[in-house]
């Protein structure tokens, strides 16, 4: 756009060349021998008859009217469109250059064939060099212009050297942004996958955070699970087979992030994942400060609590995926898996390698409760059964378990959900008049191999009656066992 706005007033310059060769001159004839007539002209013509002989030159009576009276002001327009075509940065180093050399061809060979003789005769009617050569007039602009070319050339290629290097350092700078940019998000997906969503955003939102500031967070109302594959320490080994250990690894990743997945669903995004210590998974529900802030004492329990039943479907929902492992592995895993709830303290541990946990006697029932149960159950406490039987569970009573730093708790096995309905202040119905959902249980060849020691379950090998529903038991959903274990077993337990 710019170089044609230039070449359009190039060409404004050459029709005005044109029309100064052109114009009609009515002019008045000065020689050596005339210089009384010369008088009695106008007051410029009387200036220049003072002058030495000015070789036959003409001066038109209207000579400042006239356009021709400068024409070396067209050699200076000249300059000033090359000037602007050098500086329009869209035309390359070649173009501006071929621009360069027609337009200064151009104009000197209008000086020399089209304006000659005006350019001659300029210096003697401007009056400021009078005397002077009439060739200097015709040189001057020549000159001019092919100097001035010379020097737009070399700043044109300057500019263009320096375009070029502008233009690689800018997608240099644009490649390191997106780099910076990716490696900015998969930090932010690490730090997302190491910190649950509200740790992670408190650590990044707040730039002004002190290095040594601990994170901390004490809830009042939190469910913790834990779920292991007590045979897996049986399964793992460190021989050619297994590649010593990598293949039983393998495996164990595979389950973990089966178990992680599940937490992208929508239905479990109030449960986070907390850690795994070895082949042991635990997760936590209703750590989401949001969730928390709209949550009051006075709501009923099926509102305050409702992150413990997405926790329990989520523990169920762990049972399915192994199932389906274990199908296309040809395994035989189970999980053995203990829930408690109530306060907690939660926060960051570490500078370097960070870590989120959570601390308190809810988590260590909760673990107390994974490494007392049985392979294939959920075991809860008592007091978790009063809470859960308000979503439709339905219970198998266990009995006393010694439980270290707690004495003897009354714990219960989770056997399924109710269909008919969830809320029931006073407990469930009847069992005969409920659909139920039972999880799965070890069957008879499965018990096989655990009492055979392919399978290590640190469970009441005694107690066969175990696991037996009776109809005329269930009291409120809670199948009651009425045997009382002996105290050979509470040793083992």
């Amino acid at each position: 756009m710019g170089a044609s706005v230039s070449l359009l007033i190039f060409l404004v310059n050459i029709i005005y060349m044109l029309m100064c060769e052109s114009s009609p001159a009515e002019t008045a004839n000065f020689n050596s021998t005339s210089t009384d007539d010369a008088a009695a002209t106008a007051t410029t013509v009387a200036a220049a008859s003072t002058v030495a002989p000015l070789h036959n030159c003409t001066l038109s009576e209207t000579s400042s009217t006239q356009l021709c009276v400068f024409p070396s002001y067209y050699s200076m327009f000249c300059i000033l469109v090359l000037i602007g075509i050098i500086l329009h940065g869209q035309n390359t180093f070649l173009q501006k250059v071929i621009l360069l050399a027609a337009m200064v061809a151009f104009q000197i060979g209008s000086n020399y064939f089209f304006i000659r003789e005006s350019m001659q005769c300029e210096r003697y009617f401007s009056g400021v060099f009078p005397g002077g050569n009439p060739q200097f007039g015709l040189l001057g602009p020549s000159t001019l212009l092919l100097f001035v070319a010379l020097s737009l050339t070399f700043l044109a290629f300057y500019m263009e050297k320096a375009s070029k290097v502008l233009f690689i350092w800018k997608k240099e700078v644009e490649s390191q942004k997106e780099t910076a940019s990716d490696i900015r998000r998969r930090n932010e997906a690490l730090v997302y996958n190491i910190l649950p969503p509200h740790v992670a955003s408190h650590f990044l939102g707040n730039r002004k955070r002190q290095h040594e500031e601990l994170y901390s967070q004490s809830y009042a109302e939190v469910g913790v699970l834990f779920a292991s594959m007590p045979n897996f320490s049986e399964f793992y080994c460190e021989d050619d087979v297994n590649k010593q250990g990598l293949e039983c690894l393998r495996f164990l990743n595979e389950v973990i992030s089966d178990f992680d997945a599940l937490l992208e669903l929508p239905k479990f995004k109030e449960v986070i994942k907390i850690k795994t210590i070895g082949s042991t998974y635990m997760a936590a529900s209703g750590l989401d400060p949001n969730f928390v802030a709209t949550i009051k004492p006075s709501d009923p329990i099926e509102v305050r609590w409702k992150h413990l039943d997405v926790l329990i479907e989520f523990a169920m929902e762990m049972k399915k995926a192994l199932t389906g492992i274990n199908e296309q592995s040809f395994n035989h895993f189970v999980l053995k898996m203990g829930v408690n709830h109530g306060p907690i303290t939660a926060g960051v541990i570490g500078a370097r390698k960070p870590h989120y946990d959570i601390w308190g006697n809810t988590v260590n029932v909760a673990s107390r409760m994974e490494s007392t149960g049985r392979a294939g159950f959920i075991q809860v406490t008592e007091e978790t059964t009063h809470i859960l039987q308000h979503f439709g569970y339905i219970f198998e009573q266990r009995g006393l378990v010694s439980v270290k730093g707690k004495g003897q708790l009354m714990t219960y096995y989770l056997l399924g959900k109710s269909t008919t309905g969830a809320n029931y202040p006073s407990g469930l119905p009847p069992f005969e008049n409920s659909v139920m959902e039972p999880l799965k249980e070890v069957d008879e060849e499965k018990e096989e191999e655990i009492h055979e020691g392919q399978v290590n379950l640190d469970m009441d090998e005694t107690n066969e009656t175990e696991g037996l529903l009776k109809k005329e038991d269930v009291q409120n959903g809670v199948i009651v066992n009425p045997t009382v274990p002996s105290e050979e077993q509470e040793n083992l337990l």
